[in-house]
């Protein structure tokens, strides 16, 4: 296995995406704000993203994409952010030429047939190796855990306490952070706003949305809060910031 920068292979963006897009819910690859910006931040950002391949056959088994933030405050500070902040925010930096010390990962995708090879954890570390050779001090992500759609209606910020009896996280994804060293800041309730027409909610989910109120949508980590008066679906989606310090 290997790690390999978009940016020595730029005919790999469309399979990033494709690879990213694979591995979600149909409302999050349709999600307006982040499909407007992958385009920009994939081009501009190559050298922060990558792939890890099989050697022979440079098939790719994960991505991991993260983007630069002239972003140098306290890590609380980041609470009220979230994941569309930072993807906003990055492309913000760039425009006006600011830098900053400050790496955060916006992606990470393992290909369901690679899966139970501790690639995530690898992926991590790959995160981290690119923190160190740029420059950076810190390496921050707004995670969206892995099990909280099983427990939607569990607020995050218990959410993000909840340990095993070993004492590590519940939830995988957070526990691959810590277990390499993360610590956790806190939660950002509204990380991700998804806001669509409810036939496109339905579209996306197969649901129907008779009433208005809240509706449990499966890979959704909240449920969805329903205006039929409106015609509108909203999808306010928490994170767990953490922060990795590099040295």
């Amino acid at each position: 296995m290997q790690s390999i920068q978009l940016s020595r292979r730029p005919e790999w963006k469309e399979p990033f995406l494709q690879v990213i897009q694979n591995g979600w819910q149909r409302f999050w690859v349709e999600d307006p704000i982040a499909k407007a910006l992958w385009e920009p931040l994939l081009e501009h950002f190559a050298p922060f993203h990558f792939a890890l391949v099989e050697e022979k056959t440079e098939e790719i088994m994960a991505v991991g994409l993260t983007v630069p933030l002239a972003w140098n405050g306290e890590n609380e500070e980041l609470l009220p952010h979230g994941w569309h902040w930072v993807l906003r925010q990055s492309l913000e930096d760039w425009k006006e030429g600011k830098k900053g010390k400050t790496l955060c990962a916006v992606n990470a995708v393992v290909v369901p047939k690679f899966r139970g090879r501790n690639l995530a954890e690898k992926v991590v570390l790959e995160m981290k190796k690119i923190a160190v050779e740029h420059g950076f001090s810190r390496f921050i992500a707004p995670l969206r855990p892995s099990q909280k759609e099983r427990y939607p209606l569990m607020p995050i910020e218990q959410y993000q306490n909840w340990k095993r009896p070993d004492g590590w996280p519940f939830d995988s994804w957070l526990r691959v952070q810590t277990r390499l060293g993360a610590k956790i800041i806190g939660a950002s309730p509204r990380s991700i706003v998804i806001r669509a027409t409810l036939d496109e909610w339905s579209a996306w989910t197969g649901l129907l949305f008779p009433f208005s109120g809240d509706y449990i949508v499966p890979g959704a980590a909240v449920p969805l809060q329903v205006d039929v008066e409106k015609g509108v679906g909203t999808l306010t989606s928490p994170s767990i910031w953490i922060a990795h310090e590099i040295r």
